[in-house]
């Protein structure tokens, strides 16, 4: 009787897997954009790509102004080569453990895209909360920022500098890399103790993770 039948597909899948955990600019596949309405009034939306998810991205504040989380999706849309977005619509999103139905953009489904990912780490309420947030989009096939395709000028300029600070981390509230790497070392062991321990959201206090990602088997 066989231990185990090897199935192919989900070694090749594991093999480029390769999930984001650590700042940096990478090539990956946008699968969903969800627009949120916020309790306190401001709207944000939530990037589903296909190795992170990165929530809480602000684009309106509590008073309607944009913010440069709205010039971040306003560039998004040029290097897809959108010249408008539609209304969010009922879309299907498939986790790992089910869907859900989520308020998205149509035109920001499965698009490849180059991404630059900013990991950050903050206090809140005695717990270290960690933050993902997008700090720029820029062309898959040759790393063209929004503003250099419009131009068609210097097309990756923009990129070459911000790789170059690109992987940089930020510490708030008197954290340090020290500190941030003895937490997440406490938590690992408190996960192989406990079995599978919840882990906060980025952007969401108190809120879990949700499980896989968008897409994954």
């Amino acid at each position: 009787m066989a231990f185990m039948i090897i199935n192919k597909d989900d070694v090749q899948q594991e093999g480029e897997s390769g999930y984001i955990t650590k700042s940096g600019i990478y090539d990956v596949t946008l699968k969903h954009v969800e627009v949120v309405n916020t309790t306190n009034g401001a709207v944000s939306v939530n990037y589903f790509f296909d190795k992170l998810m990165a929530y809480n991205n602000n684009i309106l504040g509590t008073n309607g102004q944009p913010t440069f989380g709205y010039k971040i999706l306003e560039a998004l849309a040029t290097v897809v080569g959108e010249d408008e977005l539609s209304d969010p619509e009922p879309t299907t999103v498939t986790f790992k453990k089910g869907a859900k139905e989520l308020n998205c953009i149509p035109e920001l489904t499965n698009v490849p895209v180059k991404v630059w990912i900013q990991f950050g780490y903050r206090m809140y309420k005695g717990d270290i909360q960690e933050d993902t947030s997008v700090r720029r989009f820029y062309r898959q096939s040759d790393g063209a920022s929004g503003s250099e395709m419009i131009t068609n000028k210097d097309i990756g300029t923009r990129l070459e500098k911000d790789t170059a600070v690109a992987t940089e981390v930020r510490y708030e509230d008197g954290l340090t890399a020290e500190s941030v790497a003895a937490w997440k070392k406490k938590q690992q062991s408190d996960s192989a103790t406990k079995g599978s321990a919840p882990i906060k959201a980025a952007g969401f206090p108190g809120a879990k993770k949700a499980t896989g990602f968008p897409g994954a088997k």
